[in-house]
């Protein structure tokens, strides 16, 4: 795919890291939950979230996410070359199957970071999920096996280890998984300082705050602080203009009217509701776009500008 389409797209494409990110993590900790109340994980569960090649899961949705957003800003090799030793870019040598085979892909550590912590994860919940195929199947059925009366402790003995061996393996492998995703959600605050204006991730973070709530933990005020540089209220005038901007007012003014009842609108967003409440806020404030607001404009002009 070409990096000007990448452009083009790059708001939708941030927002689908940060949703899916929260999914994975969610339903993985979900999974060390049970690991730690019952011994198990779920091999269908970790199955249906990574997926396979022609039907990818959330998580392989993720990691290609991560990889089209960290690696296709590309710099030939020459220009890699000369660049100056302080420059905080990372180079990256891309892979043969790569749009940019000859050439290198300019990364911010953080951007390189968060790309080695989504791809290291997914790799490792891969074996995390051949565990608990092992578990599920083979550990049972050696155990049934073991209390055969023909199956004598000579046979069986050298065996009995393997099952509490590869549950050993699970709680390692869930361990390092969580604990990368989580160092990820870190990575995440620092790396999203340069989206506050993007609509579509403002309003997911909207429609799903006790989602990133519940991911983000503790983080979460940090997020709203490195998106919205202590104006938290912007996330729901953002939202409201994205949902306007796709021509649905309904739910445009259910989100600001949630968000006056917990004291959470702006002089802006107050004056939207308002318009939207008595009905003056017709089929020009489908104009309010994210292009718009990424160009720090209060809304589109439906109309040209009359001939000179």
């Amino acid at each position: 795919m070409s990096e000007r389409w990448l452009l083009a797209n790059r708001a939708f494409f941030v927002r689908d890291l940060v949703r899916d990110y929260c999914m994975v993590f969610r339903l993985l900790s979900d999974q060390r939950r049970r690991f730690e109340r019952d011994g198990t994980v779920s091999y269908s569960a970790l199955r249906d979230l990574l997926g396979e090649a022609m039907r990818k899961g959330v998580f392989w949705r993720l990691k290609d996410t991560a990889h089209h957003l960290f690696r296709n800003t590309v710099r030939t090799a020459a220009a890699a070359t000369e660049a100056p030793a302080e420059s905080p870019g990372i180079m990256l040598w891309q892979y043969a199957a790569s749009p940019h085979p000859d050439g290198t892909a300019v990364q911010s550590p953080v951007e390189a970071l968060i790309d080695w912590c989504v791809g290291y994860a997914f790799h490792e919940c891969a074996k995390l999920k051949e565990d608990a195929f092992q578990g599920q199947h083979y550990a049972n059925r050696l155990a049934q096996l073991g209390r055969h009366p023909a199956v004598t402790g000579e046979f069986y003995g050298p065996l009995s280890a393997l099952a509490a061996q590869t549950a050993e393996s699970s709680v390692r492998e869930l361990e390092r998984i969580i604990h990368v995703l989580s160092h990820g959600l870190f990575l995440l605050t620092r790396y999203l300082t340069a989206e506050g204006r993007n609509c579509r991730l403002a309003r997911w973070l909207a429609c799903e705050e006790p989602l990133a709530r519940e991911v983000f933990g503790p983080l979460y005020p940090d997020l709203l602080t490195a998106l919205y540089d202590g104006e938290p209220e912007r996330l729901y005038l953002l939202a409201a203009r994205d949902f306007l901007e796709s021509g649905r007012h309904e739910p445009a003014m259910a989100l600001l009217r949630r968000a006056r009842e917990r004291n959470l609108l702006n002089d802006e967003s107050r004056e939207l509701l308002r318009g939207l409440e008595s009905g003056s806020a017709g089929e020009a404030d489908t104009a309010l776009c994210a292009a718009c607001a990424q160009n720090g404009l209060p809304r589109c002009l439906a109309e040209s500008e009359p001939a000179a």
